[in-house]
């Protein structure tokens, strides 16, 4: 579905990175793994610029803080998710069905969003002029490797790299898929729109507009424009674009399975399930 936005790619890496613990399913390197979630987010913020000691101490003071909350709050939220997806086999199931799981797993993204906006506008009023600057090139350099990435894409059959992804998400899922299933996937894949370019163009387009809001930071309206800015990354209208075609092969894969297929596929949510259940309790 494209290339992400700076700042939400800030709520996949949080994503991913409490729920890898979990889907390993081995609950003490899960542990160890989520006890550490504020370092690994803190080093994330680190890669954008040079920051001082007591820049740096705020960051890794709100990391902390979201750890605590994200394991208070959200970890009994993405349990209850893992139960929906599990309860999309043994029945008929439609795009909406899709649709309506995809959406709970967005807010759960914005949640992420809600709690680190204010954090980051409040940051953002401490920076040099020097720092922005750097943010400014770290942006720069990320849309020039984007722009690459998607040149040697474009050498690959789209199909195929969907039909690719799935399998190996399906795997992930304890699925091998037949190649019965496969060629529909690839059937299905034609209809999603392989053209990143606009996202690029469109993420560029929002970084340099950061920029100059940060390089009027001295602004009494800054913390408005700032946070305005950050919170315009919530809205879905172009993601969703080529959503329905992504519904439609999972819909048309977890329909497909097989009874080996499905008790593998429920084994692995009740293990990721549990491995949940070990964090929140811990």
């Amino acid at each position: 579905m494209g290339f992400k936005q700076n700042y939400r790619i800030i709520k996949r890496v949080i994503c991913i990175l409490f729920l890898i613990p979990a889907i390993s399913g081995c609950s003490f390197a899960g542990k160890i793994w989520y006890e550490r979630l504020d370092i690994y987010l803190a080093n994330y913020f680190f890669k954008y610029a040079e920051f001082s000691p007591d820049q740096k101490a705020y960051v890794r003071y709100t990391t902390k803080q979201y750890q605590q909350w994200n394991k208070n709050s959200e970890l009994p939220k993405y349990k209850n998710l893992i139960v929906e997806i599990s309860q999309l086999t043994g029945r008929s199931i439609s795009t909406e069905d899709v649709k309506k799981i995809f959406d709970k797993g967005e807010l759960l993204f914005q949640d992420s969003n809600n709690f680190f906006t204010p954090n980051i506008v409040s940051f953002c009023k401490t920076l040099s002029d020097e720092q922005v600057e750097e943010i400014n090139s770290f942006f720069e350099n990320r849309i020039n490797n984007w722009k690459e990435s998607e040149k040697e894409n474009k050498k690959l059959n789209p199909g195929e790299r969907v039909t690719s992804g799935t399998k190996q998400l399906a795997r992930f899922l304890g699925i091998k898929l037949n190649q019965s299933q496969i060629q529909e996937i690839k059937k299905l894949a034609k209809n999603i729109d392989s053209n990143n370019n606009s996202s690029i163009d469109s993420q560029d387009k929002w970084n340099k507009t950061f920029i100059t809001i940060l390089r009027d930071r001295q602004n009494k309206n800054f913390e408005n424009y700032a946070r305005n800015h950050l919170t315009s990354l919530l809205t879905r209208e172009a993601d969703r674009k080529g959503e329905a075609a992504y519904h439609e092969i999972i819909v048309a894969t977890i329909s497909s399975l097989n009874q080996k297929q499905e008790i593998k596929f429920q084994r692995r949510l009740n293990l990721i399930s549990k491995s949940i259940d070990k964090l929140i309790e811990s």
